[in-house]
C-alpha cells in the first residue's frame, strides 16, 4: 500500500510551512461554500478543498472558480484561432513579394552551426513540458481553487501572447529560415473560412509548417510559460523544476539549431513571456494589498505612509525612487484581478460583500483574523 506521508516527504519541498504553502490556502477562506450572484449566475464560491463524497465532485464544477475557467479557455481559443488568421494573412502577403525578397535573412547561430534536420524533436520536447507541467501540478497543488488558478493564468497569458504575437506577425513579415522560396499553402491563398478555420489544427499539430510563422516563436512562449509556472508555483523539491528547466532549454535550443525559427525569435519570446507574466502577477499582488489592507492608492506608496510620519512618507518615497506617477492603470489590474479570481477569492474572505462591493472597515480585519487562525493551524499541524 502506497504511504501518501512518505510519499509527500520525497517530492514535496521541506521549507513549505514558512512560506506559507504547507496546507491548502482554501482553509483561509470564510465563506466558500456560500452560494453568491456573480453577473447573474449563482454559484458557490469555491470548490471543495477536499473529495468526501458525489457532492463534493460535482462542486468541484459547480462553483464560480471553475466557471471562470471555462471564460478563460473560451478566450485562449478565440485568441489562438484570431493569431493564425493572422499568420495567414502574413503568409498571403509574402506570396506577393518578389523572389528575392524569400530568401532566408542572416543569423548568426544559423551560420555558426550546421542545422538539425528532424524538426518533429522540437514539438516532442516541447509535449514533454507541457505534459510535465500539467502532472506535476494536477498531483502538487493542494486543492483545486489553486489548480484553477494555475490554469487561469496560463490560459490568459497565453491568450494575450497570441493576439501580440499575431500582431507582430502581421506589421512585419519575415522570411522563412527553413524553406527558400517558401510557397503557402494552397488553403492560405484561396481556402474559404471554413477551411482557414480547420487549417488551423494542422497547424497547431505541427503538421503543416507556414512561411512568416516566425517573430516571435510560439513554441518558445509555450516552452518559458512552463518555466515561469514552476518558478512560481511549484511546492516540489528543486531537482523536480530542474528537469522541467532543462527540457525546456533544450527545446529553445533545438528551435534555432532545427531553423524552426530565428535566434531573435526565441530571445523575443523569452523576454516577453517574462514580461507578461510580471506584469500579471504583480497586478494581483497590488490588488491583493490595496483590498486587505484597506489602501486606496498605489500600495508601496501607501505604505510608506502608514510607516512613516505623514509629513515625511510622500518626500522620502519620491527621494528613494523618484516616480512621481507610478506605472500601472486601475482598468489593467481590474482585468487581472477577475481573470485571477481575486473577485471571487475577496468574497470569501468577506472583504467583499455579496454585491461585490468592498467593505473596506472589514479588511484589515480580516487579515488579522486569518493570520490568527493560519497560526493555529500550522501550530496544530
Amino acid at each position: 500500500m502506497i504511504n501518501l506521508y512518505r510519499l509527500s516527504r520525497f517530492f514535496l519541498s521541506n521549507d513549505l510551512t514558512s512560506i506559507g504553502a504547507k496546507d491548502s490556502p482554501t482553509t483561509a477562506a470564510i465563506i466558500p461554500r456560500e452560494k453568491q450572484k456573480i453577473g447573474f449566475i449563482k454559484l458557490r464560491l469555491a470548490p471543495p478543498i477536499t473529495i468526501r463524497s458525489w457532492t463534493d465532485v460535482r462542486d468541484v464544477f459547480l462553483n464560480h472558480e471553475f466557471l471562470r475557467l471555462l471564460f478563460m479557455a473560451l478566450f485562449l481559443v478565440v485568441c489562438g484561432i484570431t493569431e493564425t488568421f493572422m499568420a495567414q494573412w502574413s503568409d498571403m502577403r509574402y506570396y506577393e513579394l518578389p523572389v528575392t525578397m524569400k530568401y532566408p535573412l542572416l543569423d548568426l547561430v544559423h551560420q555558426v552551426i550546421e542545422r538539425y534536420e528532424d524538426t518533429q524533436i522540437v514539438n516532442y520536447l516541447l509535449t514533454a513540458c507541457m505534459v510535465y507541467t500539467m502532472g506535476a501540478f494536477a498531483f502538487q497543488s493542494p486543492d483545486w481553487t489553486t489548480r484553477f488558478i494555475i490554469l487561469r493564468r496560463w490560459a490568459f497569458v497565453m491568450g494575450i501572447i497570441y493576439i501580440f504575437r499575431g500582431i507582430t506577425l502581421l506589421v512585419t513579415t519575415l522570411p522563412s529560415p527553413l524553406v527558400v522560396e517558401c510557397r503557402p499553402h494552397e488553403v492560405e491563398l484561396t481556402g474559404t473560412f471554413i477551411e482557414r478555420l480547420f487549417f488551423v489544427f494542422k497547424v497547431i499539430d505541427g503538421s503543416v509548417l507556414v512561411c512568416t510563422d516566425n517573430i516571435f516563436s510560439g513554441h518558445t512562449s509555450m516552452m518559458m510559460t512552463c518555466v515561469m509556472i514552476w518558478r512560481v508555483h511549484s511546492r516540489m523539491k528543486r531537482p523536480f523544476s530542474w528537469i522541467l528547466y532543462v527540457m525546456a532549454a533544450a527545446g529553445m535550443i533545438m528551435i534555432i539549431l532545427t531553423r524552426y525559427h530565428y535566434t531573435v525569435d526565441v530571445v523575443l519570446a523569452i523576454y516577453i513571456t517574462y514580461t507578461i507574466w510580471n506584469i500579471y502577477l504583480r497586478y494581483i499582488q497590488e490588488a491583493a494589498m490595496r483590498y486587505v489592507f484597506g489602501f486606496t492608492n498605489h500600495s508601496t506608496i501607501d505604505l510608506f505612509n502608514t510607516h512613516l510620519d505623514s509629513a515625511e512618507a510622500l518626500s522620502t518615497y519620491e527621494y528613494l525612487t523618484w516616480q512621481p506617477h507610478p506605472l500601472g492603470k486601475k482598468w489593467m489590474m481590474w482585468i487581472c484581478v477577475y481573470v485571477d479570481g481575486l473577485d471571487i477569492r475577496l468574497r470569501a474572505l468577506g472583504i467583499w460583500d455579496e454585491k461585490g462591493v468592498w467593505q473596506k472597515n472589514r479588511s484589515s480585519e480580516s487579515a488579522s483574523s486569518n493570520a490568527e487562525k493560519m497560526h493555529v493551524l500550522q501550530s496544530i499541524v
